[in-house]
């Protein structure tokens, strides 16, 4: 499960623009925080 805080220390490197966060992110930053987005989203459910 991934972390709350790797995923905000990341959207905060890329200053919570989802723009430029997809642009730039690396592989794995953006798999990181789309799977902690994910996993937020089916626990909510």
């Amino acid at each position: 499960m991934i972390k709350k805080e790797d995923a905000l220390k990341i959207a905060e490197k890329y200053g919570r623009d989802y723009g430029s966060f997809q642009e730039n992110a690396s592989r794995k930053e953006f798999r990181t925080v789309l799977k902690y987005i994910a996993e937020e989203a089916n626990r909510k459910q």
